[in-house]
C-alpha cells in the first residue's frame, strides 16, 4: 500500500482494517475450530476481506485491491514456505480423505464441503468442492465480486509448494464446483478470471 499510495494513506487506513477484521472475526461462523484443517483459511480470508472493504470504502477499484492482496500472498508465501500445506506428502493423503468425509456430514452451515478424488495416474488425488466456506462469509459482507481473487492466491500455493495444482473451474467464478487436481513437481495450471500471468 505504501509504495502505490503512499505512507500518509497507509497510516490512515492501517487501524480502520485492523478494526473491520476485528468485527468480521468476532462474527466468523464456526466450522470445528482446530479439528477443521479449513478454520485457518477461513480466518486468512477474514483478514483479506477487511482490506477489501476498507480499501473499497476509500475508492479504490477491485482490480487495485485484488493484485494488492495477491502480491501481499506472494510476498508471505515466499517469505514462509512451510505455511504450504504438505498435500502431495502420501503420509497427509488419508487425512485430507477423513476430512472430506466429515464434511458430507454438513455439521457447519459456514463450512466447505467437498468429497476426495482417488487418483488415476494424470494426478495423485483430488478434491472436488461442491461449497466453500470463502464464498459463502465473502457472499454475507456482499464482497462476492472480491472472491475469484482469493481462488487466484491458489496459483502462489501450488507453485510454492511445487503442489502441480490443475483446476479447470470454481464455484466463485460460475462453476459447479472447484476442482483440485494434484500431482507433485508438475506444472501448476488453474484457470482464472481475475489474474493474468505473464
Amino acid at each position: 500500500m505504501e509504495d502505490k499510495y503512499g505512507k500518509k494513506f497507509k497510516e490512515d487506513v492501517i487501524l480502520e482494517i485492523r478494526e473491520e477484521y476485528e468485527s468480521i472475526y468476532d462474527k466468523l461462523p464456526y466450522i470445528g475450530g482446530d479439528k477443521n484443517p479449513l478454520t485457518s483459511d477461513l480466518i486468512g480470508a477474514a483478514e483479506n476481506l477487511a482490506f477489501y472493504i476498507v480499501l473499497k470504502k476509500h475508492g479504490k477499484t477491485l482490480k487495485e485491491i485484488g493484485e494488492l492482496t495477491y502480491q501481499a500472498q506472494k510476498i508471505l508465501f515466499d517469505e514462509h514456505p512451510e505455511m504450504v500445506p504438505p498435500l502431495t506428502n502420501p503420509e497427509f493423503i488419508p487425512y485430507i480423505k477423513y476430512a472430506a468425509q466429515v464434511s458430507k456430514e454438513k455439521m457447519f452451515p459456514g463450512d466447505w464441503v467437498y468429497e476426495f478424488i482417488e487418483g488415476n495416474g494424470e494426478f495423485d488425488f483430488g478434491t472436488y468442492f461442491y461449497e466453500c466456506g470463502i464464498q459463502k462469509l465473502y457472499h454475507k459482507y456482499d464482497a462476492d465480486e472480491f472472491t475469484p481473487y482469493l481462488c487466484a492466491m491458489d496459483i502462489l500455493m501450488s507453485e510454492c509448494g511445487n503442489l502441480g495444482l490443475h483446476r479447470t473451474e470454481t464455484l466463485a467464478e460460475g462453476g459447479n464446483r472447484c476442482n483440485f487436481h494434484y500431482k507433485a513437481e508438475r506444472e501448476t495450471k488453474i484457470a482464472n478470471t481475475v489474474i493474468k500471468k505473464d
